[in-house]
């Protein structure tokens, strides 16, 4: 396993907010597992040259893609909070090397800058994890194989609503896409640097 050039390296995590970290069920990690794994992420990449972008999904245009929505005129109700970004770096004013894209479809990439984001500072490798194993994360995955970036998905600190999917996509879809890593493998390979 190669060593990661953190001028080229972006972390990702996706929809760690409170409308979706705090609502149902998360398996086979917590929320506070998964807050906490996201945390100890940031707090490595802070003030270096990798880049740190917190992807949040604007659940009032999101919502206009379910498919019981009939009608547009209906008013979408969100809680205050449901965009508030969990992770400790998204109100830690002396970080340096944080950036927010927001998303309106389950891919971090679709109908947003993310891309031209991460290019305009040459990055080709990203760091994945967040909510959920099966849909965000994944489509973002997905997204990211097919713009060609060396991608390390971060096994447990990715998590879902439901762990058979989330063993599912881990067995069998991501390594597909790159290289499905452990935090304490990924920190080990930060720690070599």
């Amino acid at each position: 396993m190669t060593t990661l050039d953190f001028s080229k390296t972006a972390y990702i995590p996706i929809d760690i907010q409170a409308g979706i970290v705090h609502t149902g069920n998360l398996a086979p990690y917590t929320s506070d597992e998964l807050l906490s794994a996201t945390n100890q992420l940031t707090q490595v990449f802070k003030n270096t040259e990798a880049l740190i972008t917190l992807v949040k999904v604007d659940a009032k245009t999101f919502y206009y893609l379910h498919p019981n929505r009939v009608s547009r005129t209906q008013d979408i109700q969100v809680p205050k909070d449901y965009d508030t970004l969990l992770p400790k770096i998204a109100t830690d004013e002396t970080a340096t090397n944080v950036i927010t894209v927001t998303k309106h479809n389950p891919s971090a990439f679709f109908g947003t800058d993310l891309d031209l984001q991460l290019r305009r500072r040459g990055i080709d490798t990203i760091i994945l994890s967040g909510i959920t194993s099966s849909n965000g994360v994944y489509a973002t995955a997905l997204d990211a194989f097919q713009h060609g970036y060396h991608l390390y998905i971060v096994s447990d600190a990715t998590t879902d609503r439901d762990s058979d999917l989330h063993q599912l996509f881990f067995e069998k879809l991501y390594p597909k896409l790159g290289t499905v890593i452990t935090q304490d493998k990924l920190l080990n390979l930060i720690k070599d640097k």
